[in-house]
């Protein structure tokens, strides 16, 4: 039987607000705790994409970009985790990328270039006759992109009190 966990109960952020009323300052901030300790470690695990995805070769193309795309998409649900409580392991999820808080620094910019890094991402994951001339982005472009992201969102967390 697979353990439950805060969340998979939906928004831990609503959760952690409903049951504000009826239990004590200790029980809320384990919750704002598993909160906290999940938003960092899906913030590492983007990282460790990055990681790998600067690694591969040039003949290695689809998985550097398709790798670049699952690090900035895990930063992305750091992001919306640990600012909104907003949390899904589900498909549709992926269509949320690039949905930042509106003080996130370059929004516009990252909301336009991310949504493109993501149909880059499925012409390498799912085209068979794409050529890595037929990426919109490319893997250099990408690797800045996702770099600068990683950046900005370390440093835009760091600020709302997320220690990473």
């Amino acid at each position: 039987m697979k353990t439950p966990h805060l969340l998979n109960l939906g928004n831990p952020r609503k959760v952690k607000k409903n049951l504000s009323g009826i239990l004590d300052q200790a029980s809320l901030d384990k919750i704002e705790s598993e909160i906290v300790s999940n938003a960092e470690a899906l913030y590492k695990l983007g990282n460790r994409f990055f990681s790998f995805a600067i690694r591969q070769s040039t003949p290695n193309w689809r998985q550097r970009v398709s790798r670049l795309y699952y690090s900035a998409y895990n930063v992305s649900r750091s992001i919306r985790l640990f600012m909104s409580g907003d949390y899904s392991s589900e498909v549709k999820d992926h269509k949320k990328f690039n949905k930042l808080p509106d003080d996130f620094p370059s929004k516009a910019r990252y909301a336009n270039q991310l949504d493109v890094l993501r149909e880059d991402r499925n012409m390498c994951d799912y085209d068979h006759t794409c050529r890595a001339s037929d990426l919109v982005l490319g893997t250099i472009q990408s690797t800045s992109l996702v770099k600068e992201f990683l950046d900005d969102a370390k440093s835009y967390l760091s600020l709302k009190g997320l220690k990473l």
